[in-house]
Parts: C-alpha cells; structure tokens; sequence
C-alpha cells in the first residue's frame, strides 16, 4: 500500500467512525471532526469554517438544554421543598433529572442556591 492510498484510508476510517457517531448521538462535533480532518481539495480553510460553524450551533444548543435544565430543578425545589432534608431532596432531583451522574447533588445545590 502507497501513502496515497494508506492516508485515503484512513479518512475513510475516520468518516465513517465520525459520521456513525453523528447518527447516533446527533452532536455536531463529530460532523466538525470531519470537516476539520479533510482537506477540501486543498482549501482546509473551508473544513475549518464548517466546524467553526458546527460547533457553535452546539454551544448554542448546549446553553439552551442547560437553561432548561435549571428551570426544572428549580420547578422541582419548588415542588419538593420541605418534604424532606434538603439534603434528601437534592438527591430526589438528582435522581429524577441526572441518572447515576455522581456530581448531580453537588450541580442541584448550586443551581437552588443562585436562584
């Protein structure tokens, strides 16, 4: 095999490891790895842009869920407060809102008390 045909294949290893990705988790900077990675006949400015592009419509998408997400442990709080310990119902809404991420209790405490 040639370094032509060792670096084509290895695009198309990362194209398709990239793109499965994509179709599974529907983050834009899997499409961004792509453009970043390809050479667009010889303009790799233009793969730039594009992933310039990609990854700050996902910021965008990020804040918006994060935005969201404080809103329901705040309608939670509301919901729960005086139930229980806070203690407790900082671990009901971790539960509810955040599966098995560790940190969760430690996020909610944050988010009630800046409100």
């Amino acid at each position: 095999m040639n370094d032509a045909d060792a670096i084509y294949a290895k695009r198309k290893a990362l194209v398709a490891h990239c793109w499965k990705q994509y179709q599974v988790k529907k983050d834009p900077r899997w499409l961004a790895e792509i453009c970043t990675e390809l050479p667009f006949f010889e303009h790799p400015e233009v793969g730039a842009e594009i992933a310039r592009l990609l990854a700050k419509r996902f910021h965008k998408v990020d804040q918006i869920f994060e935005q969201t997400r404080r809103a329901e442990v705040i309608k939670l709080w509301q919901l729960l407060e005086g139930t229980d310990t806070d203690r407790a119902v900082y671990d009901k809404i971790a539960d509810i809102l955040y599966d098995s991420d560790h940190e969760a209790r430690e996020k909610i405490r944050k988010i009630i008390e800046a409100k």
